[in-house]
């Protein structure tokens, strides 16, 4: 019996039966446009499941790792960079003809990821991310000094106190059915743009950025079956694909609108947001609870 190995699963859409269309062969009939349904781009979310500890045992910090938070999960607009899975191949051959077949299977696992962001009055991405590569190591000595967390004995050293961890996943146009999930794990800042205060008298205008990390990005079942909970936790329905077929749970507990979700009048996403929403939980609680 085969084993199925995550990738299809009940947290993701399965592709419809297209066996029963004669798409493309001979006359097309477009009266069964049910066969050409598209996936469409331009449908992402990006949930950060922690902070560096060398910024969150900062009391310092407090806010600003709330507002950086908040700023990279609700003016997210896209990201660049995942990486492609490649077959290389070895040849057989008798001296004239040639046959090559697949003897690897590769992904890059040590990737650069970029989205594009508007900096805020007050630098907030470029001071955040000034204090977060300088705290890791000092420009001047190179010492590693977290900011002082490490001489008063807050924190040990050690490259889990320095990373991000963060989920990016892409959903249908509904946006309530998930297309595909990955955990971004061991995700660093790499650069601090203190360029962006070069200027001119005679340029006047806003700033848009390129913040870049480098990552290591997972896929598999148990990070869609976490993708699913965070996306049930943005729009309160919970969706359940089996066999193509996709059940819609309806509101689950503790959303206050009744209303369509991502309607523009909805409590969450219109002009009628009084308040912010609950923190996402992290992976783990998303894990046990989905």
């Amino acid at each position: 019996m085969a084993v199925n190995n995550g990738i299809f699963n009940n947290y993701t859409i399965t592709p419809r039966n297209l066996t029963q269309y004669k798409a493309y062969r001979g006359v097309t009939d477009f009266s069964q446009i049910g066969q050409f349904n598209q996936y469409e781009s331009g449908y992402q979310f990006l949930s950060v499941i922690s902070l560096p500890r060398m910024m969150t045992e900062n009391p310092a910090m407090q806010q600003m790792n709330a507002n950086f938070k908040h700023m990279l999960e609700y003016e997210f607009r896209g990201l660049d960079g995942l990486p492609d899975l490649n077959a290389d191949t070895f040849e057989i051959t008798d001296g004239i003809n040639t046959q090559r077949m697949i003897n690897k299977v590769t992904k890059e696992t040590s990737v650069t990821i970029s989205s594009q962001y508007f900096e805020k009055s007050g630098g907030l991405i470029t001071r955040y991310s000034e204090y977060y590569l300088t705290g890791i190591k000092d420009p001047a000595s190179q010492a590693k000094t977290y900011h002082g967390l490490i001489a008063d004995g807050t924190l040990a050293p050690g490259l889990e106190n320095e990373v991000f961890t963060m989920m990016y996943y892409v959903t249908d146009s509904t946006m309530l059915r998930l297309e595909r999930a990955v955990l971004l794990a061991n995700c660093q800042l790499t650069k601090a743009e203190t360029s962006m205060y070069n200027g001119s008298r005679d340029n006047i205008s806003n700033k848009e950025m390129t913040i870049e990390w480098n990552c290591f990005p997972i896929t598999g079942y148990q990070v869609d079956k976490a993708a699913n909970y965070l996306l049930r936790n943005i729009t309160g329905v919970n969706v359940t694909v089996n066999n193509g077929t996709v059940t819609y749970g309806g509101y689950i507990a503790g959303t206050e609108s009744t209303r369509a979700t991502l309607d523009s009048s909805d409590y969450t996403y219109g002009i009628m947001q009084g308040t912010s929403p609950d923190k996402i939980p992290d992976l783990v609680t998303a894990i046990k609870q989905g």
